[in-house]
């Protein structure tokens, strides 16, 4: 593999103090939640997304309604420990949350990837909300790495076994 190809853009990532007071603000820009999930201890995600086990969040999925499943807004809320830090001061800052791509082969691209000194957050990891426990039976792996300004990027794949991810339904 000389190339990628990426498949399709997955998800944007915001991490939010409150959910509470977030998901009614992007409600009323037109957004629609349609999944939410608490990340337990234990949770396979951990570990992909470079951050110590003993941790809880709360993720809220919002779409666009009557549109395409894809892309989707993945909002988060920390919950032990709580969301800490504040937003970019101005437009001008680098960064964002990550941006979330499916490809077909994650194996693949983490070959390419290293093979161009490009750094990892962590390993390919299952997507768990619980150890063991596929959120909606959704079977996939991930992998965040970092852009040149230290931007975390994350790649998806999922496992075809002629189901599809409960927020494509």
């Amino acid at each position: 593999m000389s190339k990628i190809v990426i498949r399709q853009w997955v998800h944007a990532n915001i991490c939010v103090r409150s959910l509470e007071q977030s998901i009614p603000f992007y409600e009323m820009l037109g957004f629609e939640t349609f999944d939410d999930n608490t990340f337990e201890r234990g949770a396979g995600v951990w570990q992909g997304l470079g951050l110590p086990d003993g941790r809880r969040f709360r993720a809220v999925f919002l779409r666009i309604p009557g549109g395409a499943p894809r892309p989707f807004l993945d909002m988060i809320e920390f919950i032990d420990p709580p969301t800490a830090g504040e937003a970019y001061p101005t437009l001008h800052n680098v960064g964002i949350g990550r941006l979330c791509f499916e490809v077909d082969d994650l194996v693949q691209v983490e070959t390419l990837l290293k093979a161009n000194n490009v750094p990892f957050v962590g390993p390919i990891s299952r997507y768990e909300t619980a150890k063991g426990v596929k959120s909606h039976g959704i079977d996939c792996e991930f992998l965040c790495f970092e852009d040149p300004d230290g931007t975390v990027l994350e790649f998806i794949a999922f496992r075809r076994q002629n189901v599809t991810p409960a927020w494509e339904s």
